[in-house]
């Protein structure tokens, strides 16, 4: 999930950071942190200090907010995540 954070960050060309806590992930980018907290029995929780700014029940809807809100300018587009071939 680490990976495809910051893949999400590199690829809407925003400089933040992405690590992992006991609750779950931070992502920072700048001033702004927010958390992203696994919900069972499946879904994502998105805080940001003690607002709760959505749950969604897949990575796309995740991505969505987190784009909408770290990178409003980057382009609305499809992020496929799929395993990379080596070769």
């Amino acid at each position: 999930m680490a990976c495809v954070l910051s893949g999400a960050l590199r690829l809407w060309d925003v400089a933040g950071t992405v690590q992992r806590d006991e609750n779950g992930f931070i992502v920072a980018v700048d001033e702004t942190a927010l958390r992203i907290v696994p919900r069972a029995p499946h879904g994502w929780l998105v805080v940001r200090g003690a607002e709760t700014l959505g749950m969604h029940a897949g990575l796309p809807g995740l991505l969505r907010q987190l784009r909408e809100e770290l990178a409003p300018h980057a382009p609305v587009g499809r992020l496929i995540i799929g395993q990379q071939s080596l070769l």
